[in-house]
């Protein structure tokens, strides 16, 4: 059965954010935050979407929408993430758990 593309606005957005210079600047392969789809190589995220977004949100200088959750439902992960970005390091991002790659 194929993937089916993740539409939602947040995904729209990382999908939007990932071809900025600055994020293509990185030379990662789609495949590292999705799964690929029929004609598309961003199907479904790997990864979990709101910890993409603060992670990119840094890197590109812009808001981010998820930062202050991810403190406050997990310790301090919005704040790590953005440490990460920051260094230049690619964190361990939690997985989706609908992408099949978690576990």
């Amino acid at each position: 059965m194929p993937m089916e593309i993740d539409d939602s606005a947040l995904a729209r957005k990382l999908r939007d954010w990932s071809t900025r210079p600055e994020i293509m600047a990185h030379n990662w392969a789609p495949r590292l935050f999705w799964r690929a789809a029929p004609d598309t190589p961003y199907g479904y995220p790997r990864v979990a979407p709101s910890e993409l977004e603060v992670y990119f949100a840094t890197l590109l200088g812009e808001p981010s929408e998820y930062r202050a959750q991810l403190d406050r439902t997990h310790a301090g992960r919005g704040a790590f993430l953005a440490a990460n970005a920051r260094r230049h390091e690619l964190p361990l991002f939690s997985p989706h758990p609908a992408s099949g790659d978690a576990g």
